[in-house]
């Protein structure tokens, strides 16, 4: 008899043991999940919505050239008169680095679409804003963007009115963008707040008391870091905007004049942490890496370490298997690629291929 009931008391045991790693399992990859939703999301929001936009949106649009002198670089040290009758609004926008677009290279050529089979979007800023483009762009904290420069209203037909027009139509994309953003950082604050998803999970999968799984809720929280506005969250906002543009005179000696406003318009503050227009959001390298860092052991584990202790049950035999320490789950979850060549990205090269894994 005391051989049957330590077989048995051993698999009551045991299934505790297994039922709560199977709970701590669950619960750390579901709340690891929700800071992988965030950074594939803000990743289509900083590369692949504003190129497909502008892309859809400007290219087909020509602007006329002929008889102007069309600078041959961007700091107009050379000049030619153009090949083309018209040249694509796209492209001269791309030149002054108003949105990113395959490759930075500003070619109307490039590709427009990425699939499963890239390992890296390199969805970049072109011409100007090719020093956004570094792991801390400088670029965080300017002050004006110039959209349609005096070069390019010395260099191509752009008239006052379509001038204007083009101005609200960019300030309303990055608007959208920027709410679509700031909507989604919301979430990730609301759901990350007090980790109830995970918290939640665990109860449910163990039946345990919902505050028992504070101790994974803390060091899950520690591992993780520090998601706020600051230092490794941040937005890149433009306070003003400016615009060029040909406007007629009357003047049979100067029929046009270039014009821009009078002062650079100021963006009205739509979002939280963004001083004027949305541009992208950087999140610190360091930050997504800590997430995906090797931990040393046998197991080759990566991203954050979760300990779980729980309560083992009374037995037959009267030992005490609470102490002198409650005996502990243990996990480590990480948010990587789905393969080594795959490098997921926020900025720069923003590519949505993050996934959740979890280990021993």
């Amino acid at each position: 008899m005391l051989f049957v009931y330590l077989i048995y008391e051993t698999a009551k045991l045991s299934r505790e043991k297994i039922r709560h790693q199977f709970a701590v399992d669950a619960a750390v990859f579901v709340e690891m999940t929700n800071y992988s939703d965030f950074l594939n999301r803000t990743a289509y929001v900083n590369g692949a919505f504003p190129m497909r936009i502008f892309d859809e949106g400007f290219k087909e649009t020509r602007i006329d050239c002929d008889g102007k002198d069309v600078c041959d670089n961007y700091d107009c040290s050379t000049k030619h008169h153009c090949v083309h009758e018209t040249i694509s609004l796209w492209e001269i926008m791309c030149r002054n680095g108003d949105f990113p677009m395959a490759g930075g290279t500003c070619n109307p050529n490039a590709r427009t679409e990425y699939g499963n089979s890239d390992s890296k979007w390199d969805i970049r800023f072109g011409g100007w804003g090719a020093d956004k483009n570094s792991g801390n762009p400088p670029g965080l904290g300017r002050d004006t963007l110039a959209i349609l420069t005096m070069n390019d209203a010395n260099s191509y037909w752009i008239n006052w009115d379509d001038a204007n027009q083009i101005y609200k139509l960019y300030v309303q994309i990055y608007q959208l963008l920027g709410s679509v953003e700031d909507a989604q950082y919301s979430v990730l604050q609301r759901l990350a707040a007090q980790h109830n998803f995970l918290k939640k999970s665990y109860w449910l999968n163990t039946g345990d008391p919902i505050p028992d799984a504070a101790t994974a809720a803390r060091i899950f929280s520690n591992g993780v870091g520090s998601w706020g506005l600051g230092q490794n969250v941040r937005y890149l906002c433009y306070q003003r905007l400016n615009f060029y543009g040909n406007k007629p005179t009357g003047s049979a000696f100067q029929p046009w004049q270039v014009y821009a406003p009078e002062h650079p318009p100021v963006m009205p503050q739509t979002i939280a942490g963004c001083d004027g227009l949305f541009h992208f959001m950087w999140i610190s390298p360091g930050l997504t890496g800590n997430l995906n860092r090797l931990r040393p052991g046998a197991f080759q584990s990566r991203g954050v370490e979760v300990r779980q202790p729980w309560t083992a049950p009374a037995n037959y035999f009267n030992h005490n298997f609470n102490q002198p320490a409650q005996p502990a789950v243990h996990v480590t979850v990480a948010i990587g690629g789905a393969r080594s060549e795959v490098k997921p990205s926020v900025w720069p090269d923003p590519t949505p291929k993050f996934q959740v894994r979890s280990y021993p």
